[in-house]
């Protein structure tokens, strides 16, 4: 797979507004940088823009930054997170889907919802717990770059104040720095599967009595291997899915919705990476597009049934959430 294809398939089951970036220590590239900047800042004009940035230590304006990609060696005392030993030339940043060289390590921006769902992917891939170090300061540079390098791990940054008052870092935003391999393996975990396998619910004939009158007293009728309700003129679908267990400890909501052909269906999606702020998934199905919302509950779908007006609380919530994004969704597509 190149790295065009990685960040397609990357961004499209992630819904990032902002392209991944490959960043590229001792890089043959020649510098060109006009004005001093920071390094933070290049990764995210490069994420937003397409920009690729080649800089010698010349073209740093942030101490930090340069001592945490190893331009510098600190003067007083040990700094960390840092690139050892400091005998770095020359760096490079350009977005993955640009770049012509193997990346040292790989810097993703995104919202805390979209990361979230990125983080949980990840442990998934991984089948542990993400582990992270931050302090608030040499983010992008340290946590974000030099940590995934020196220690071979992904890390997690909540940025720093330099990135956010200097760089134009949103409020919402926090990143990922990946080493290549990481960013590689979860990228090809990212099947098509991954999102079908949220359409797929049981046999009405597998639920329990309790379950199933549970849900039709919301409102939904039964289908064959789903539920079905009208509400504000939307018809949502409710799967209950089934884990590689047999356990069903889940519920999705599903709407879709009709475009006039598979292109404008296309162009619909494009739009649903900065459209919505909820964990949704969205998959074009020729000149639809299923918008999905995964319920996780935390517990057999029998027992969480079991507790009446939460269990209704928690669909309602569910549902009103899909009819807002949905909402948005078509307004959006239709100016």
């Amino acid at each position: 797979m190149t790295y065009a294809e990685m960040t397609k398939r990357f961004r499209h089951f992630f819904r990032l507004p902002l392209t991944p970036i490959a960043v590229k220590l001792n890089s043959d590239e020649t510098a060109n940088i006009t004005s001093p900047m920071r390094y933070c800042e290049m990764v995210r004009k490069s994420a937003a823009y397409g920009t690729t940035f080649t800089a010698t230590i010349d073209d740093i304006s942030c101490a930090s930054a340069e001592l945490a990609l190893g331009f510098t060696e600190p003067s007083y005392g040990e700094v960390y997170p840092r690139i050892k030993p400091a005998n770095i030339d020359k760096i490079t940043v350009a977005p993955l889907d640009k770049c012509e060289f193997e990346p040292d390590a790989v810097v993703v921006i995104g919202n805390a919802s979209k990361l979230m769902l990125l983080a949980a992917t990840l442990a998934k891939v991984k089948g542990n717990m993400i582990e992270s170090k931050f302090k608030g300061e040499f983010a992008v540079c340290g946590e974000c770059t030099a940590i995934p390098v020196m220690e071979n791990t992904v890390n997690l940054s909540l940025l720093c104040s330099g990135a956010r008052m200097f760089s134009d870092y949103r409020n919402d935003e926090i990143v990922f720095g990946f080493p290549l391999d990481s960013f590689i393996e979860l990228t090809e975990s990212l099947k098509e599967e991954s999102i079908t396998k949220a359409l797929c619910g049981c046999l009405m004939d597998d639920l329990p009595t309790r379950v199933v009158d549970s849900i039709l007293a919301l409102g939904f009728t039964k289908g064959t291997d789903h539920f079905l309700g009208r509400f504000k003129n939307e018809i949502i679908r409710l799967y209950i899915p089934k884990d590689e267990k047999g356990k069903s400890t889940s519920v999705t909501l599903h709407i879709p919705v009709k475009f006039k052909d598979t292109n404008a269906a296309e162009k619909a999606l494009d739009m649903t990476a900065d459209l919505f702020e909820n964990t949704l998934i969205y998959r074009r199905r020729d000149n639809w597009i299923d918008v999905v919302l995964l319920i996780e509950l935390h517990e057999s779908i029998n027992r969480a049934a079991m507790r009446g007006e939460k269990f209704e609380a928690i669909i309602n919530r569910g549902i009103e959430v899909m009819l807002d994004n949905v909402a948005k969704f078509k307004r959006k597509v239709a100016q």
